[in-house]
């Protein structure tokens, strides 16, 4: 009996088992595990009601891996599922599902990481995916369908120079007419996009749009009726088109891949094509297979089914024959041939591991644990270089290093950056280091190779000095010199240190690049030097000024909007002294013209005296002082600018600390200024270089002065510091006014005549 009641249990246990899956909500195709019975969503509060969610798919045939440039564990798996890992495969993971307004179908035909967001192209329209938050976005101003989302992340720094590329997002549809104009550019991340024009020479057809931020342009991969593709270069005003080459398959099936590293590398293939471009798509060489005469891949009748990269140059190649091809990109791309052969019917993905090693990864649904698993397989490429043929000779290099690898250098305005790396070959080695940059026509590079010692085993050492500066002029046309166009705040290059001639060999000696940055390095400031204060001559002591020092500033001294007007204040002005931004003032004698003198330096380190041109301003407002030179005495050619117009020309209430800086400022040495129409002016630029200083009247009193570094020769920083000055040796003020004392004195003068003369003409007659 009890047996009977056991097997009536056991039956119904296996059947409400499975009533989930036979209710009459529809679930989604291949994922048994995400169906909600209906019941249960009758339950949900209609006002609070849930999004729907869908499932997504990879509109592609064959899986696609997309890999985050930033995070070497954080990858995208695109094909039955889209999948996020953030552990490289190495844990299940849950199919990625759209949450949001509006019904999709789940197509996804692209995606890319940028920032902490994932832009992907769901059924023609681009979202993004929040990678902290789970919540999607659409984006907004993309008007038409589109395909493809292209993106390149800035990993080495938090710069706004680098935070501006990773915040570039182009968007297009592949394989459409330019002159539709379907391109899109997004400079948030994503969030909304414009239109970027791209006027057409002819029929030209979209393959694909990049972001080449080392050479400041938007790369544009173009084909013709012709069968033919090129790369267009647009930077800014200009668009420079490359030579055409011959496409062997269909505008659809070519892939072009944009390594990170930011060495302007770019591989471009297809099933019957794979060519390398090693500078933006400037020159594009086939890929050469080693120990094979003139040989490239892909082999006559076979074709190309996947190509993984790195960001050290490896490069690995898989052909419908099962057979893997692994190589390393520089100034040119060769490859070897590996003996193991890979099985095909597995639908494997090729990528790197952080070590260098080749991963083929598989998908395969777990539905115990409601989710997808990886199956993997590590091929060890030293291992398989071993076993080449021909053999792959070892690598004749012992030591291959520097300090600024990965590392980011900045070079502002006639400064220099000093790089080094440390080579030793074994006796036989037959190449040398090759030092390249990516934007020669900003950056001028100087190397030198000099024997540095030898090791202990009797090894010859050599020290690779490359010393880069930026290059202010360019020659044109007609040979005569003229400032570079380059010559902008904000320009990224690399520069990579290369062994040249080791082909797949020397695996372990990655390129070694630094980033170089033309800006304002985030030390560089300015001080004040300030050798004779209050503190150190006894007028004050810092006790004193640390026990709420406070003074008053006359009201007929000062201009609350400061505009330099007489008359304009109604009240005195009450001022506490902070010692802590000011420390002791400056000590000043009131009938001395007086400069500050200005210092530059970068973090605690001291770099110059500041030989640029530069204005100050009394920040409470003061104006009482003078200007030693005039216009005239200045020598100036055109009429100088000065605070009282650039203030007026503010719209709203005047800043003194944005009316006049490096952005705005015009030397009037320069004869294309406007002429000179006042030479008897006050001159109110002032150079540690020239003789023009500030004159004190007979004030004693404290001043904070700001100053700022308007040439925009000198250095892209704002440089700008704030500091006190007393000036002292002043008479005390008259309370008489002086005509008034005067009058009294003449008066008195001429009173004391008269009582001798008279005094004089008595005696006389005595």
């Amino acid at each position: 009996m009890w047996r009977t009641h056991a097997q009536t249990i056991f039956l119904i246990i296996i059947i409400m088992s499975f009533l989930p899956f036979c209710t009459n909500e529809e679930a989604s195709p291949g994922f048994p595990w995400s169906s909600t019975p209906k019941q249960d969503v009758e339950r949900q509060d209609q006002s609070i009601r849930a999004p729907s969610a869908t499932f997504l798919y990879s509109a592609k045939k064959r899986p696609v891996l997309v890999r985050s440039h930033c995070d070497n564990r954080l990858a995208l798996y695109m094909g039955k599922w889209i999948l996020i890992t953030r552990a490289l495969f190495e844990e299940s993971a849950t199919p990625l599902e759209y949450k949001g307004a509006g019904k999709l179908q789940g197509s996804v035909s692209s995606a890319a990481f940028v920032l902490d967001n994932l832009a992907i192209v769901i059924d023609g329209k681009l979202y993004l995916y929040s990678l902290t938050k789970g919540t999607w976005t659409p984006a907004q101003g993309v008007k038409s369908m589109v395909s493809t989302v292209s993106a390149l992340q800035c990993c080495f720094s938090k710069d706004k120079a680098c935070m501006d590329v990773s915040s570039c997002v182009l968007l297009y549809n592949l394989g459409s007419a330019l002159d539709d104009q379907q391109v899109y550019m997004s400079s948030n991340g994503g969030n909304s996009f414009f239109n970027l024009p791209m006027a057409p020479k002819a029929t030209e057809f979209i393959i694909g749009v990049f972001n080449m931020p080392t050479v400041s342009s938007i790369v544009a991969m173009l084909a013709d009726n012709q069968r033919k593709f090129s790369f267009r270069h647009i930077s800014g005003n200009r668009s420079v088109q490359t030579d055409n080459h011959p496409m062997r398959d269909p505008l659809s099936s070519i892939h072009v891949i944009q390594p990170a590293g930011m060495r302007g590398h770019l591989i471009i293939w297809s099933p019957h094509m794979l060519l390398y471009s090693p500078n933006h798509g400037i020159v594009i060489v086939p890929v050469y297979i080693m120990g094979e005469e003139n040989a490239t891949l892909p082999p006559p009748k076979v074709t190309i089914l996947q190509v993984a990269t790195d960001d050290n140059g490896a490069m690995a190649v898989l052909t419908s024959d099962g057979v893997l091809y692994y190589g390393r990109a520089g100034l040119e791309a060769t490859t070897v041939r590996f003996a193991s052969v890979i099985d095909l019917s597995k639908d494997n993905l090729m990528l790197f591991s952080d070590y260098g090693d080749l991963m083929m990864i598989q998908a395969r649904e777990d539905l115990l644990l409601i989710g997808v698993d990886f199956d993997h397989k590590v091929i060890i490429v030293q291992q398989e270089l071993t076993r080449t043929t021909p053999p792959v000779q070892s690598c004749p290099v012992e030591q291959f290093h520097s300090t600024f690898a990965g590392e980011l250098f900045y070079i502002d305005m006639g400064s220099t950056v000093h790089l080094s790396a440390v080579y030793i070959p074994s006796p036989l080695c037959k190449f040398f280091p090759l030092v390249t940059v990516t934007e020669s026509k900003l950056l001028s590079l100087d190397e030198k190779c000099v024997e540095d010692g030898i090791t202990t085993e009797g090894t010859k050492k050599y020290r690779l000095d490359i010393e880069l500066k930026q290059l202010f002029f360019m020659e044109a046309a007609d040979g005569t010199l003229k400032p570079s166009s380059s010559l902008r705040k904000g320009s990224l290059s690399t520069v990579a240190v290369d062994l040249m001639g080791r082909n797949v060999s020397c695996k372990d000696f990655n390129p070694l690049k630094a980033h170089i940055l033309i800006g304002c390095p985030p030390g560089k400031h300015t001080r004040v030097l300030k050798d004779i204060t209050t503190c150190t001559k006894g007028t004050f002591t810092q006790e004193q000024l640390q026990d709420n020092f406070s003074y008053v500033i006359p009201k007929a001294v000062y201009d609350p909007q400061h505009l330099f007007r007489p008359g304009s204040a109604s009240s005195d002005l009450h001022i506490s002294y902070s010692i802590t931004d000011y420390f002791c003032p400056l000590l000043v004698y009131h009938d001395t013209p007086w400069i500050p003198s200005l210092e530059l330096w970068n973090g605690n380190e001291f770099v110059e005296q500041v030989s640029a041109d530069f204005v100050m301003f009394e920040v409470n407002g003061m104006y009482n002082y003078q200007y030693l030179q005039s216009v005239e005495d200045a020598k100036c050619v055109s009429q100088p600018q000065n605070w009282t117009s650039l203030l007026s020309q503010q719209q709203y209430q005047p800043n003194p600390n944005t009316a006049w800086t490096r952005n705005n400022y015009k030397s009037c040495k320069d004869s294309d200024g406007p002429p000179l129409t006042d030479p008897e002016a006050q001159y109110q630029v002032l150079n540690m270089g020239t003789r023009n200083r500030v004159l004190f009247p007979n004030y004693n009193g404290m001043y904070v002065f700001r100053v700022i570094v308007v040439d925009p020769s000198y250095s892209y920083c704002m440089l700008t510091t704030t500091f006190s000055v007393y000036v002292y040796g002043a008479f005390p003020p008259h309370p008489l006014p002086s005509c008034v004392a005067l009058g009294i004195f003449l008066a008195i003068f001429v009173v004391l005549l008269l009582i001798g003369f008279f005094l004089s003409k008595r005696n006389y007659k005595k």
